[in-house]
């Protein structure tokens, strides 16, 4: 029994006043350990013992966190049938629930509860601004065993004198049946099972298993069926598959791919390799000066200082350059050309081409 009215009131006021006290006394710390004034019960292995009796129970305490005592943990051992290691658990629903009185509104209280194992069954989680003095989690239904549960002050500042409750009611009893006594007839039976299949091995071909028949050997063998596709060895760079795969061989045969063009000698102008990636769409270029101007109706006929000395012939495409730009509309085509210049008509004006550069190129 806890007393009248009067003295329940009396003891609440005592255990808040001893809480203020607390308060006042760690107003001026910078840093208030949370465990600092802690019992035993601040630990899982120091738990106090909530008892069952009539499937119900309460488990009373203060925690605070300005008091350095922050947190508090609770046991609670279900019902069972029989003593020591022939103990049966009882299964069955348990409830929890948490009231709270705090020193003054607002403060929070929150807790956990736990298996024997100690794996996460159900939280009550804290709550930011609330004037709630009461949390519960959800019925845990099948519970049996032991149940630990940690009843904590939520955040810096809260505190609070807290009852525990726990209310476990056993699951109704199944009907239980002596399987000894129930007759039970065989399964009916079933053909043999077929031996498992042999897996078929490349490198180990066997033509008599089954299931090599869409397997293309290792090394391959190009008159097996499966084996449309693959390189055979030695490999054949005629054949794509070997293309794609094979390495670059010394001299680089551009039908393989990894014959890649920085593998090639930079293409020779006078002796074009076909064969040759670095040749494929090359043209020479060539660098000179307008040394002579001939005005020509709207254009001027231009004279370059590079001739066939110079690799250039007729056809040959031209630029006319200033400051390493191309002049627009200064494009042409050599019709007439020496050992030592080039002629080609340029629709520019004499000024604007007697003091320029021009770029020549194959076709």
């Amino acid at each position: 029994m806890l007393g009248n009215s009067a003295g329940r009131r009396r003891g609440l006021g005592l255990a808040i006043g001893a809480l203020l006290v607390s308060f006042a006394a760690t107003a001026c710390v910078k840093n208030v350990p949370q465990d600092g004034h802690s019992g035993k019960d601040a630990k899982a292995k120091g738990a106090g013992k909530l008892s069952l009796e009539n499937g119900e129970g309460k488990a009373k305490g203060i925690v605070t966190y300005p008091g350095g005592d922050r947190t508090d943990w609770k046991m609670i051992e279900l019902p069972s049938v029989g003593e020591g290691e022939k103990a049966v658990p009882t299964p069955g629903t348990l409830e929890l629930k948490l009231q709270w009185t705090p020193p003054r509104p607002g403060l929070d209280l929150s807790f956990e509860v736990y298996d024997q194992y100690f794996f996460p069954v159900a939280a009550a989680k804290p709550k930011k601004k609330s004037k709630r003095t009461t949390k519960k989690v959800a019925p845990i239904e099948h519970a049996k065993g032991t149940y630990y549960v940690m009843v904590y002050a939520s955040d810096r500042g809260d505190a609070g004198k807290y009852t525990l409750s726990a209310n476990f009611t056993p699951d109704p009893v199944v009907q239980q049946f002596d399987l000894s006594k129930i007759e039970i007839p065989d399964p009916p039976k079933l053909a043999m099972v077929p031996e498992a299949p042999i897996p078929c091995d490349p490198k180990k071909f066997d033509d008599k298993n089954p299931a090599c028949a869409n397997v293309c050997p290792d090394p391959p063998d190009m008159a097996k069926p499966a084996c449309s596709g693959k390189c055979p060895t030695p490999p054949d760079p005629n054949i794509k598959s070997c293309a794609d795969t094979m390495p670059c061989p010394n001299p680089p045969d551009r039908k393989i791919k990894a014959c890649t063009k920085n593998l090639w000698p930079a293409c020779d102008p006078a002796k074009r390799d076909p064969g040759n990636p670095n040749c494929d769409g090359f043209r020479v270029k060539l660098s000179g000066k307008v040394v002579d101007v001939q005005v020509q109706g709207s254009g001027s006929v231009i004279t370059i200082n590079k001739g066939s000395n110079n690799g250039v012939a007729e056809g040959w495409a031209g630029k006319v350059m200033k400051g390493g730009k191309a002049v627009p509309g200064g494009d042409f085509v050599v019709i007439r050309v020496t050992k030592t210049t080039a002629i080609g008509k340029v629709g520019l004006n004499s000024d604007t081409v007697k003091t320029a550069d021009a770029e020549l190129s194959e076709p």
